[in-house]
């Protein structure tokens, strides 16, 4: 001890060799005293105390660090388990600490020193499996308190650890845990939930329902397999928790013939689920829940009540299910609401065409009188789009008594119009200026005929409806007094 409280700190062999020395000595004189049964003894624990304070002195601490398989062997040679143990707790060695303990069974120590003494989540994967086995509530205990620091998924190995008839205890400490991931973690892992569902389908049916439920039915929100939650519940025979994930897979039909073998109840809400759009699929779905009821249950009755249940329904849609030998008095009441209501569905068809008829004979009035309609064009009459006089060129005329000029019209009506319209204006004054050119050329009577055809299409496209009193205007209601392209300009004015 002398000796080596003189090196300096470089001579680091003559260190180790002197600290390997000490610690075989410690270990022949702790050796000796067992022998002869004087481990208990105050020598022997004076002893171990010098040694101990020995092993945790800075300078040997230091040498030990760099050399510790070479302690170890030492400390296994003389059969020194305490030590062993001490000397690993020393060198932060937690993780043969931690085997040492699993090999003597002390499970709960070792779980204690994971716990309590270390901050590698890397050891918790490791050794969980067998501590789960063993210690599964402590286990789960100390996976709760770390929270977020574990990932779950790196977990499974040791939730799998367990035998459902034996140790049963262990698969409920793996729901405890996935459902403290799911519910206080917000874990959206797919293979969390579905160890999850499959646990419950195992072991806590009961519960399995309310998950299902809690999950929702939006298959984009769901975070289990769909697939695998099914085939599962098919296997163990769950068939309300197979009616949910039919539903969830929009697979209605399946549902309904499912829920029918356990409760009408069910497949009437099952029926209920699709859209409303979709009224084929819902018919088809409750003639399906109002066959069963007759042919199979025999309750006409019921059967009957369907018809308030679901609109969509008619008497003349479940007739062909009842049996020859049923009396009409049992759907007497039925047929009778049946008639009442095409009764009134007739007598609305009768008013809805009365009503078309008059406004056929009001449009035809409208039309007649049109024809004979007629109005006054004076000299001094404007354009209402440019204010100059009318008469200069040509005009169009509206019974609104508003007036344009062809060229003013067009030009209002124009950046309105569809691209293809556009198009078709353009092209009709191309022609029309081309004709005029060719009958000052050449007159002809073809060309005036022709003239005629293009400038009625022409008017079908722009002089439909007056721009100031027609739809046109009404379209018009949202477009910016100021165009994109006019900013620029609109703003120079104003400063």
């Amino acid at each position: 001890m002398k000796k080596l409280s003189s090196l300096r700190p470089q001579d680091k062999t003559q260190i180790t060799m002197l600290v390997t020395w000490l610690i075989e000595l410690y270990l022949n004189q702790l050796g000796e005293l067992k022998e002869q049964n004087q481990d208990e003894s105050q020598e022997y624990v004076a002893i171990q105390e010098y040694f101990r304070t020995f092993l945790g002195q800075p300078k040997v601490k230091d040498c030990l660090s760099n050399n510790r398989g070479v302690v170890y062997d030492l400390i296994a040679s003389h059969g020194d388990v305490e030590d062993m143990v001490f000397f690993a707790v020393l060198m932060k060695d937690y993780e043969r600490v931690i085997s040492h303990h699993l090999q003597h069974e002390n499970y709960k120590r070792a779980l204690e020193v994971l716990q309590n003494k270390q901050n590698d989540v890397e050891l918790y994967y490791k050794f969980s499996p067998i501590l789960m086995q063993y210690t599964p509530k402590e286990t789960v205990d100390a996976w709760i308190k770390q929270g977020r620091q574990l990932d779950p998924k790196k977990l499974i190995p040791a939730l799998v650890q367990y035998d459902q008839e034996k140790y049963k205890q262990q698969g409920n400490e793996a729901i405890r845990y996935l459902e403290f991931c799911v519910q206080q973690l917000d874990n959206k892992d797919t293979a969390i939930h579905n160890y999850l569902v499959s646990l419950y389908a195992k072991i806590q049916p009961a519960n399995l329902m309310i998950y299902l439920e809690m999950q929702g039915e939006n298959s984009d929100n769901i975070c289990y397999d769909v697939k695998y939650a099914l085939r599962l519940c098919t296997e163990y025979k769950h068939t309300k928790a197979c009616v949910h994930v039919y539903c969830i897979m929009g697979l209605y039909e399946e549902a309904v013939d499912m829920a029918l073998s356990v409760d009408v109840e069910l497949a009437k809400q099952m029926a209920s689920k699709p859209d409303e759009d979709d009224v084929d699929i819902r018919k088809k779905l409750w003639l399906r829940i109002a066959r069963h009821v007759v042919e199979e249950e025999k309750d006409v009755k019921r059967a009957m009540e369907f018809l308030h249940d679901c609109e969509l329904l008619k008497i003349e849609d479940i007739l062909p299910f009842f049996p020859d030998f049923v009396t009409i008095d049992h759907f007497k009441e039925a047929i009778i609401t049946s008639l009442q209501e095409y009764n009134q569905h007739i007598d609305s068809l009768k008013d809805e065409m009365e009503e078309a008829t008059q406004s056929a004979e009001e449009i035809r009035k409208e039309i007649q009188s049109f024809r004979n309609k007629y109005g006054f064009v004076k000299a001094e009459d404007k354009c209402s789009a440019c204010n100059y006089p009318l008469m200069v060129r040509a005009f169009y005329l509206f019974p609104c008594q508003h007036k344009f000029h062809m060229d003013c019209l067009i030009a209002e009506v124009l950046p309105s119009l569809p691209s293809s319209k556009k198009t078709q204006v353009e092209g009709l004054q191309r022609k029309l200026a081309e004709r005029d050119d060719n009958r000052l050329r050449k007159p002809s009577s073809m060309s005036k005929t022709s003239d005629l055809e293009v400038k009625t299409q022409l008017d079908n496209l722009v002089a439909s409806e007056c721009i100031f009193c027609g739809d046109f205007m009404i379209r018009c209601i949202d477009k910016s007094f100021i165009e994109d392209d006019e900013w620029i300009t609109a703003e120079q004015e104003w400063e």
